[in-house]
């Protein structure tokens, strides 16, 4: 990409008008719309706040309210900002080098793009030229052909940790070159300039006699084996002038308030208008409190990420990325053309992969580098785990994943020879089952669908193997549709948050696991069933030791069907849980397995439940409800128990049999055991009962002892709903047939 351009396909504009955003928004226009079983996955954007696993430290939102409110900032700021914002920046900035800025080095702008504007603008004047990196930034280009500024490029060199091609500026600078800019860390590459190469990089500027633009927008966003040093060390050397904001490192790109570090500008900027008065007199409190835990959680995000991608990517035979990232949330892939079939060239390669896969990439081309492509791993690691995975079996352009990788290193630790020698053993056990009850599974820990039985396995120092410190729930796969995915989702997250469990995704993005381990499955008829722990770590009470939660799913093939049969139940001996562990779905089920135990011991199906002031509450693992003498629906209240969903669901179909003349009405209410046993009809309602006619209780009859008529009207409406219910009920499964 040169100065003067060229003409690209897919309605890309020339290099000179290029923008980041101007790219992407083509390449989401591009993205399949009638596919709706694919949602987008953009590794374009480097916004790190639209993940949910990037927020900002609580001082700035606090500090911006504090601003806000005080209302002493609803006039206009200095042209040049705030004079205590300015002298924040220059404190912070000061940190690091081996002088003190005043505030009077330093102006306040809208967003580093802004300060970019400023720095050339004063730089213009005719005939001047500019040395930008490649790749770089384009909005350098294209302020400097607003400015009328020659751009000339240097290569950055992948082999050499993209470093300066020093020997190619001295080549390209002149009497006109007004400067050079210098990315660090590096954007779009992931580098990490080392003080030697800065240094040369200063001697090389001050031989030329040409200032260096010092874009330090990633500033201490490093995470490699190399510290962030900034430009301005030199400053005795050369003349630098720094670019900054707290968009990145703050992980608040929206707020727009970016810095100019330079000596008497203050002219220039009396013409200019900055960021919003009360996002400026926020920035004091946010640089002062040096808030180190969000600082390394952000780090230690970025480097699991950055080696996510670099290492999946080494495993794809058409990509390679010579230089692993060190910094800031970018980094640079070579595509190798000759592997790709009916591939043109990076923007074919960028413009069919969102068509396809809903993936978005940012082809080379927007950052100076054709047949590359430019990745941002500024996301939530399970983007990263679904835009690497792609399946290749349909001529598309990225090989799968594979999991077993990650399986045999977990699997190393058991005491046994080899891991190979583990591996036989397990597919030993499994090669006697003749049918495979579980056709697929999830696991966050190891980031994918596991289709092997022999390595569907829960770490032993999980939270909730060893302290029970887990939730689950189940949904109904039935035909090829789940059966209120949604409604069961959002239990399971109220179970989590009153569980003090955080998960690892969104609901969205939970949902999206559990639809393609299903269609992965090939299973059109089971349940699916999903849980969450505090995560595995060290085997002691508090989850503290455990750095991150997980998500684990499975897909249970079971053939079942609409319950015609009446059964028998007992009062259960066993005493029921608390309100506060009864109404959350959590994997302690010791009492619930005793109740059943109990039950069968006695010749019984399953047993009831009487709370401690003799109301019905429910069973082991199904609520229970009742038809009574006259003809109501009665289910006792969710206070105390779990709050089932297909019971739920229940109540809001039965009015049907109500307007229909059947049942006189529905409702939930307390019922005493006596009561209840005087019931007309009686039944279990769960998940894939949907209903179970229970016909004697305690050796007591239940009516005339038979499944009661209005009991299978309402097991028609449930099982109906099952099988051709509305959309909102039945989630299709894309299965790839």
């Amino acid at each position: 990409m040169g100065s003067n351009g060229r003409s690209m396909n897919h309605g890309v504009d020339t290099a000179s008008t290029i923008t980041i955003k101007g790219i992407l928004s083509l390449l989401m226009q591009n993205v399949d719309e009638k596919d709706d079983e694919k949602r987008v996955i953009s590794l374009g954007m480097g916004d790190p706040s639209a993940h949910s696993c990037f927020s900002t430290t609580h001082v700035a939102p606090h500090a911006v309210s504090v601003a806000l409110q005080s209302s002493n900032f609803n006039g206009y700021a200095p042209t040049p900002g705030l004079p205590q914002t300015r002298r924040a920046i220059a404190e912070y900035l000061s940190r690091d080098l081996p002088y003190k800025l005043s505030l009077d080095d330093v102006f306040v702008t809208s967003g580093c793009t802004q300060a970019i504007d400023v720095a050339l603008a004063m730089l213009a004047r005719p005939g001047a030229n500019i040395l930008l990196p490649r790749p770089g930034f384009p909005i350098y280009e294209l302020s400097a052909t607003f400015r009328h500024i020659e751009v000339r490029y240097f290569d950055l060199l992948p082999e050499k940790g993209w470093e300066v091609d020093l020997n190619a500026v001295e080549a390209l600078a002149d009497q006109d070159t007004v400067a050079m800019v210098v990315i660090n860390p590096g954007n779009p590459c992931g580098n990490v300039y080392s003080y030697q190469h800065l240094k040369e990089i200063a001697e090389a500027a001050n031989r030329l006699k040409i200032l260096v633009i010092a874009d330090e927008v990633y500033g201490h966003l490093v995470f490699g084996g190399k510290p962030f040093v900034p430009m301005g060390v030199f400053g005795s050397t050369v003349p630098v002038l720094t670019l900054g904001s707290i968009s990145k490192r703050w992980i608040v790109p929206g707020w727009r308030l970016g810095w100019f570090v330079v000596e008497r500008m203050k002219k220039y900027f009396d013409i200019l208008g900055g960021p919003a008065t009360f996002i400026q007199a926020a920035v004091p409190q946010i640089l002062e409190q040096n808030d180190e835990v969000f600082f390394k959680k952000t780090l230690n995000i970025l480097k699991q990420n950055s080696d996510t991608c670099y290492d999946k990517i080494k495993e794809i035979p058409c990509l390679n990325c010579s230089h692993k990232p060190e910094g800031s949330m970018a980094m640079m892939v070579k595509l190798n053309l000759s592997l790709l079939e009916n591939i043109g060239d990076d923007i074919d390669f960028c413009f069919k992969l969102a068509k396809e896969e809903s993936v978005i990439v940012l082809p080379g081309t927007a950052v100076g580098l054709k047949d590359w492509v430019r990745l941002t791993f500024a996301v939530d690691p399970l983007s990263l785990d679904e835009a690497l995975g792609v399946d290749c079996g349909r001529g598309l352009y990225f090989v799968d994943y594979e999991v077993v990788d990650a399986l045999i290193s977990w699997l190393i630790r058991f005491a046994l020879d080899s891991s190979a020698l583990l591996l036989e053993k397990l597919h030993e056990k499994w090669s006697l089952v003749k049918t495979k009850p579980y056709p697929a599974m999830y696991s966050s820990v190891y980031g994918g669908i596991i289709l092997d039985p022999a390595m569907m396995v829960i770490p032993i120092d999980d939270h909730m193997v060893h302290r029970g410190h887990g939730v689950f729930d189940t949904a109904c796969l039935l035909d090829g549709y789940l059966y209120e995915l949604d409604v069961h989702l959002d239990r399971f997250l109220r179970s989590a948050a009153q569980a003090k469990i955080s998960s690892p995704f969104p609901k969205s993005t939970l949902r999206s696991i559990l639809v393609q381990m299903t269609a992965a499955s090939h299973c059109k008829k089971g349940t699916i069933r999903y849980w969450l722990s505090a995560g595995p770590g060290d085997f002691l009470l508090s989850p503290a030791g455990c750095p991150t939660s997980a998500f684990y799913a499975v897909v249970i093939d079971h053939d079942y069907s609409q319950c015609k049969e009446g059964v028998q139940v007992i009062t259960s001996t066993i005493p029921i849980k608390p309100p506060q562990f009864a109404t959350m779905k959590t994997v302690n089920y010791l009492p619930n397995v005793h109740a059943q135990m109990e039950a069968e011991e006695q010749g019984a199906s399953a047993s009831i439940w009487i709370d401690e002031e003799g109301y019905v509450a429910e069973g082991p693992n199904v609520n229970v409800a009742f038809i009574s003498q006259d003809k109501e629906l009665i289910l006792p209240f969710f206070d105390k128990i779990l709050s089932g969903c297909t019971a739920k669901r229940l109540l809001q179909l039965a009015p049907k049999l109500v307007e229909q003349g059947h049942l006189k009405s529905v409702k939930t209410g307390n019922l005493m055991a006596e009561e209840a046993k005087g019931s007309a009809e009686m039944m279990f309602v769960g998940s894939t009962l949907p209903i179970l006619p229970i016909i004697m209780w305690d050796g007591q009859p239940i009516g005339d002892g038979k499944v009661g008529e209005l009991t299978m009207a309402l097991s028609d409406l449930l099982w109906d709903d099952m099988v051709a219910g509305p959309e909102t009920q039945r989630l299709h499964v894309p299965y790839d047939e």
